[in-house]
C-alpha cells in the first residue's frame, strides 16, 4: 500500500469545478485492488477535510473525478 499527495493547481490542471483548485489530492493505493480510497483537504496536512470518496486505476494511472482526468501515478 502506497500513498500520494497532489496539489491541485490551475498551472497544471483544467478545472471543471473552480472551488478544487487550490486543494489537496490524496489517494491510498491498495497493490490487491484497482479502488482507490481518497480525500480531498484544504490543506497539505489534511486537517480540513472536504470531500472523500472511491475512484479507480486504470492502466497504472488514477483517475481525478473533479478534475475528469487520468494522472500517472510514478
Amino acid at each position: 500500500m502506497s500513498n500520494i499527495s497532489i496539489k491541485l493547481t490551475r498551472d497544471d490542471f483544467n478545472f471543471k469545478f473552480k472551488q478544487y483548485e487550490g486543494m489537496y489530492f490524496h489517494a491510498e493505493l491498495n497493490d490487491n485492488s484497482e479502488v482507490v480510497r481518497y480525500k480531498i483537504t484544504k490543506d497539505k496536512d489534511c486537517n480540513e477535510l472536504k470531500e472523500f470518496g472511491n475512484t479507480h486505476l486504470k492502466d497504472d494511472m488514477i483517475y481525478i473525478p473533479q478534475i475528469e482526468a487520468y494522472i500517472k501515478i510514478k
